[in-house]
Parts: C-alpha cells; structure tokens; sequence
C-alpha cells in the first residue's frame, strides 16, 4: 500500500500574487470547466470577470510542491462563518492527497477562528460532492446545481449555539 502522505510532506503554501493571475485563472478553468458548464454553461467573459472579483476577496494561496505550483486554495474570512470559496488542484496531481492537506489549512483556519467553515459544490461534482460528504461536511442547501455545505469546527457543534 501506498502511503500518498508520503507524497505531500514537501507541500507549501504562499499567497498569490498578481503575477499567477493567469495561472490561477488556467487552473480554475482546467479544474471547473465541465462543471461549470454542466451546470449553467459557460460564458467565458462573465468566468473571467467573476473570478477575478472573486480573487479581490479573501485570501488566495498557492499550494506548492518542489517548487511549482499544484494547485489553489481560496478562503474568506466573514463575521461568522469562513467560505472556502475555490479549491483546485491541477489535473495531473490530482488524487494524491494535495486537495486534503489544502482542506486541512482552511479547516485549520476554521477551528482556529471558532468558525464553520462553508462551501459550495455543484451537485454534478460527484467526487467532490462525496468527498466532502465523507470528510465530515453536512449539506445544508441544494437548489439541484449547487449544494451547500458546513463543517463545524473542531470545538464541537454544541457550542456554535
């Protein structure tokens, strides 16, 4: 057996700057783009407007491995609640765990906070879907296209009252 943590014990985190704008908007559309579509089609003027407004919120971190960039982890922190509102790994490193240690820093955000920690994931996202299911997330909206879902932090749901 494979120990894929094994893989990623060279994983790093920076912020993005402004000059990975086209990389990060590669990366979104590489990742996204079926699901997108899929979902509510894509129109490639109102997907690089929105991301970008997207990008101006929050905070936006590339992960990296030896070196290069692997994929994207994107957070906002509001009064209440943190929205994790992207997480994209690049195709070809995908499945080796890259995803769940860049989960593992907005999740840590969350905790540390004393947050929940929310996302959206279009429903025809399956592995996502299920994934995050999995993991511990509760759906708690889904209009067909779009689920929504919340991870109590670690302290525990009682206390969230």
């Amino acid at each position: 057996m494979i120990d894929h943590r094994a893989v990623v014990m060279n994983l790093g985190f920076r912020q993005a700057v402004s000059d990975d704008s086209e990389w990060l908007y590669d990366t979104y559309q590489r990742t996204m783009k079926g699901f997108v579509t899929s979902a509510q089609g894509w129109d490639e003027d109102l997907q690089r407007a929105g991301f970008a407004k997207s990008l101006r919120q929050g905070s936006c971190q590339i992960v990296m491995q030896e070196g290069n960039r692997c994929g994207l982890v994107h957070w906002d922190v509001e009064p209440d609640l943190v929205w994790l509102r992207m997480l994209c790994i690049v195709p070809e490193m995908q499945n080796k765990s890259i995803g769940s240690e860049a989960l593992a820093k907005a999740r840590s955000l969350s905790s540390h906070l004393q947050k929940p920690l929310y996302l959206h994931v279009f429903v025809c996202n399956r592995v996502a879907y299920e994934w995050y299911r999995r993991i511990g997330f509760v759906e708690i909206e889904n209009d067909g296209k779009v689920s929504t879902l919340v991870l109590a932090p670690s302290f525990g749901a009682a206390r969230m009252s």
